[in-house]
């Protein structure tokens, strides 16, 4: 299976000497598999479940002791007859041998051994879809801090563009061409965008924490998703294509089939108490009574059969049995609804990227909207057709746009890698697909993710922003 090859796939460009630019996706998924103890509890348990297999065949097999005992005996009879060998004396027991048995007939652990083999499967499998899981926790994390720190921007951009529209109105409300309404429009609206930027901050270091507590530190500068990422493409293959996989393929679905299998097992283990067991028994001893009884001196050898009836267990077995039925028809039904949520769940999921292709388009095309609806309104302000409230809210709405634009991006990114986990195609060559999408030159700020965007506005006192926030260019 996939994952038992993990490691040497994700070995691959590991390097020594970080990057100069700080992290990309596939540095941050290779990070995380190191530093991420939730991942590496998950593959101890693998581990831990692995050996159940083999401690059921263990009963399979010929089982082998040995054993040894050493004592210093002294007797004292209280009348002592020599002539019955009753008198003062000690003495030194010593016996050693070995003892070997080898089951011929026993149901009971046969069946053990196939449960056994289904649990391994369902281990195997249930770590299969924490890998899909630990691969979207990664991805979304990363993107998360983008995602966070492009919407920074957008807020930080629009608070110095009202600000500057504050300082604006405030100049003309000096030589009388604003009046007070006016200024006191300007000054909530920039307020506004003071507190929406504080929360916009604070989004950033909250996803920044988080991924930096799953790869150890690094995300103060990451690799940014580029300007021409296919993002905006909808997937080529029919809906019927994606259940399909998912029925046959998707982790968690056979993970439940296997648990069911292993219930099926568990009730035929427990019909199997029923039954008799037969044994093949060898045993070989050394005695040295030390004189004490010469008759039990010497060598001993037997090899025999040992057979062993069940007869009455106290209501036991019948009890087991029931209880193994239960859980046999809890294992099925829990298989039955996770056919039905993983085939809704990727039906969901194929609707969404389907959407969310059409979404980016339409974002797309809102931004231009929004460019042009800025510069005519800006216009209009200037020949007095149009009035401040109307121009800040043309430039609440440009930030908008290129906010939901970016969001509609990262949504596409995500909403697909999860349609591919509902059809247990996920894996890490998706994340190195996706780091092809990334631009690790570039880094998140207005001018150089939106080198067309240039807000309208009048040139004046720069109000006091936050630091990195650039300032939007004017028309020339």
């Amino acid at each position: 299976m996939r994952f038992l090859n993990s490691r040497l796939v994700l070995a691959v460009g590991i390097v020594s000497i970080p990057s100069l630019w700080g992290m990309d996706l596939q540095e941050a998924f290779l990070a995380a598999e190191q530093h991420d103890a939730s991942w590496l509890a998950t593959q101890e348990e693998l581990h831990a479940s692995l050996e159940g297999e083999q401690q059921a065949l263990s009963a399979l097999l010929p089982n082998f002791s040995a054993q040894a005992t050493l004592s210093s005996n002294r007797i004292n009879p209280t009348e002592p007859i020599p002539s019955f060998g009753l008198y003062n004396r000690s003495f030194t027991n010593k016996t050693y041998g070995v003892q070997a048995m080898q089951p011929l007939f026993n149901a009971g652990i046969w069946r053990a051994y196939h449960q056994a083999q289904a649990l391994t499967s369902q281990a195997k499998a249930e770590f299969e879809a924490a890998q899909q899981e630990f691969i979207l926790k990664v991805a979304t994390a990363y993107f998360s801090v983008l995602r966070a720190q492009e919407n920074l921007a957008y807020a930080g951009a629009e608070q110095q563009a009202l600000g500057r529209q504050l300082e604006q109105m405030r100049k003309r409300f000096e030589v009388g061409m604003a009046s007070i309404t006016e200024v006191h429009e300007a000054q909530a609206a920039f307020d506004t965008s003071v507190a929406d930027r504080i929360g916009a901050q604070s989004s950033v270091s909250t996803a920044e924490a988080q991924l930096d507590l799953l790869t150890g530190g690094g995300s103060d500068h990451l690799a940014i998703l580029s300007n021409d990422a296919p993002v905006h493409d909808a997937p080529k293959e029919p809906e019927s294509f994606w259940v399909q996989q998912a029925e046959s393929h998707n982790p968690q679905i056979i993970a439940d089939r296997f648990a069911y299998q292993a219930s099926q097992a568990s009730t035929k283990e427990n019909r199997a108490a029923y039954l008799p067991t037969l044994s093949l028994v060898s045993q070989w001893q050394h005695v040295d009574t030390g004189g004490a009884d010469p008759l039990q001196d010497g060598r001993n050898a037997m090899i025999g059969v040992q057979l062993n009836v069940p007869l009455y267990s106290g209501g036991a077995i019948p009890s087991r049995v029931r209880q193994a039925l239960a859980q046999e028809y809890a294992a099925r039904d829990r298989l039955d609804f996770a056919k039905r949520q993983t085939e809704q769940q990727t039906h969901a999921s194929y609707l969404l990227v389907q959407t969310d292709a059409a979404r980016v388009k339409a974002r797309q095309q809102a931004v231009s909207s929004s460019e042009m609806a800025l510069v005519a309104t800006q216009a209009g302000y200037d020949v007095g057709t149009r009035d401040i409230v109307e121009v800040m809210q043309a430039q609440k709405d440009l930030y908008a746009a290129r906010s939901a634009y970016a969001n509609a991006r990262y949504d596409y990114v995500l909403d697909g890698l999860k349609l591919k986990a509902s059809a247990g195609l996920l894996s890490n060559m998706d994340i190195r697909q996706l780091n092809g999408w990334l631009d690790n030159k570039a880094s998140i700020n207005i001018n150089s993710l939106n080198p067309e965007l240039q807000v309208p506005v009048e040139q004046g006192p720069t109000p006091v922003v936050p630091k990195g926030i650039p300032t939007p260019r004017r028309h020339s």
